[in-house]
């Protein structure tokens, strides 16, 4: 019998063993399903920067018989990959605006759903244990990514972590990187389109062999091939944008099993905080 895997299953278990020009080619198809349904190897090949044999390669590579056959698989989850614009488009004068709260939150408790299935547990408490233990944490994220890490960040802040977030490249950046070391841990957070910044900042965490955290939409997200634990959300949205609600609900998860597995030092913390708002007047009664 066949390799009868789903296309995404199929990339994500070779992907680390691939050649970077595959690695590109998979990347490519991954995010832009309509545009490979309809185009020629060659044209394929074009986008990329490899030749159409390649192409042909890199589909026999992951199982296929050859390109027709993966443009098939392609064409056959062709709504999950149409450019959010062109979904808009083709519903325009079909919705009915007054169901858009109840669409989304479908989609929503859809997303999470797909998550949680996607959550491997023993990387989950494995990457707990590690964010526990850092002796720092540094969040790097930007654009969709950067107010979920602003959230999390503070979250393990009022814990009592060591934890700091940079949303900006340049100077802010490079500043952060020289301070990681073997102690520390890094959390990248990125979703299409993925920041380059996030992926340096994940390069220079394995250059010094600091714990590497990764949250995104795919398993084959830059990001992820640079990580210890990845971790994979669903991220449909009902118009242009992706929706976050599962990235914060992972979040959530995380601080959850923090909170208790470091009962008494989230506890002091928490209590130091409360004082110190009460002293400042920082919070109303």
């Amino acid at each position: 019998m066949g390799n009868t895997a789903p296309l995404e299953n199929r990339i994500t278990d070779v992907f680390p063993r691939l050649s970077p020009a595959h690695q590109g080619l998979a990347r490519f198809i991954l995010a832009n399903g309509l545009f490979v349904a309809f185009a020629s190897a060659a044209e394929l090949g074009g986008k990329v920067g490899v030749s159409g044999a390649t192409v042909v390669r890199f589909c026999q590579t992951i199982g296929y018989d050859g390109y027709p056959e993966l443009q098939a698989a392609v064409r056959a989850t062709l709504p999950t990959y149409v450019h959010k614009v062109q979904q808009i488009e083709q519903r325009r004068g079909s919705v009915n605006t007054t169901d858009i709260p109840r669409r989304v939150f479908e989609l929503d408790a859809q997303n999470l759903g797909k998550t949680i299935d996607l959550l491997d547990s023993a990387r989950f408490w494995s990457a707990v244990r590690a964010i526990g233990k850092a002796s720092d944490i540094l969040f790097v994220a930007g654009g969709l990514s950067a107010g979920p890490a602003l959230y999390f960040a503070h979250s393990l802040t009022v814990m009592g972590l060591d934890a700091r977030t940079v949303l900006n490249g340049g100077i802010p950046l490079a500043l952060e990187l020289v301070r990681l070391k073997r102690t520390s841990v890094l959390i990248g957070i990125s979703v299409w389109r993925y920041v380059a910044d996030t992926v340096t900042a994940m390069e220079r965490a394995q250059s010094v062999g600091a714990t590497r955290i990764a949250i995104s939409d795919s398993l084959v997200a830059p990001i992820a091939q640079h990580a210890d634990y990845a971790f994979q959300i669903a991220t449909d949205g009902a118009a242009h944008s992706l929706s976050l609600t599962s990235m914060l609900a992972l979040m959530n998860a995380f601080v959850a099993a923090l909170s208790f597995a470091r009962r008494k030092q989230t506890a002091r913390a928490l209590r130091q905080v409360d004082t110190a708002y009460r002293r400042g007047k920082l919070v109303l009664e």
